[in-house]
């Protein structure tokens, strides 16, 4: 019997995120179309995603619980993209920590939509605006293990308080990303990667970035 109630409990996750990744692309989808988040129906979103409203209602209590939801899974992605980084901290190379800088932009990018709504309903919505700062907390505790991993072996600055520049760079990342992405083309996310890059590995490291040797005659 227990291996039953596993089976069963298996089977409505898989269900449920099978749900939510409906949802998910059925919101970016309509939101690339010009809809605003706040202005979309539950009816409107689950046509999208090609289910009923009552089946909406199974899995989500409203679109606030909705857009919680989705965030989690693009914060997901977006913390994969920095495991580029943080996954390889120990070997020192401002090399991960632009890699780490594309994958996020490239994140928000790719998620958009969601972000957007999500920082449109947390500006109203006290459960939308917690769980927005819980999952920016999940990050910045993963940046904080990183960089007192790289105190203790010399690499990062030992006067820095670890969690506050924790706090403060994942802020900046989140900001700049927020704020700057949606009106800037694509040939503008190199540039604000390599930026990133200069000033994360700047305020952290004991060791500058190394230079690109330069070409042509002397």
């Amino acid at each position: 019997m227990p291996s039953v109630t596993r089976k069963q409990q298996a089977t409505r996750e898989h269900r449920r995120e099978d749900i939510e990744r409906r949802l998910l692309d059925a919101t970016e989808r309509l939101m690339r179309d010009g809809a605003s988040f706040t202005e979309l129906s539950v009816d409107r979103l689950a046509t999208e995603a090609g289910m009923s409203r009552a089946n909406f209602y199974i899995y989500f209590r409203d679109k606030g619980d909705l857009v919680c939801r989705l965030a989690g899974q693009v914060f997901g992605d977006l913390a994969d993209s920095a495991e580029l980084w943080w996954g390889v901290a120990g070997r020192h190379d401002p090399r991960d920590v632009r890699a780490a800088m594309s994958g996020i932009i490239a994140g928000y990018r790719r998620h958009q939509p969601v972000l957007v709504a999500l920082n449109e309903m947390s500006g109203y919505d006290p459960l939308v605006a917690s769980a927005y700062r819980e999952l920016l907390t999940a990050i910045v505790a993963r940046l904080t293990a990183v960089i007192e991993g790289g105190q203790a072996d010399g690499s990062i600055r030992r006067e820095l308080a670890a969690a506050t520049s924790a706090s403060a760079l994942c802020w900046m990342v989140e900001r700049v990303c927020q704020q700057n992405l949606p009106h800037r083309p694509a040939d503008y996310d190199a540039e604000l990667a390599a930026t990133l890059t200069e000033l994360i590995w700047g305020a952290l490291y004991l060791t500058p970035v190394p230079r690109e040797p330069t070409t042509g005659a002397p």
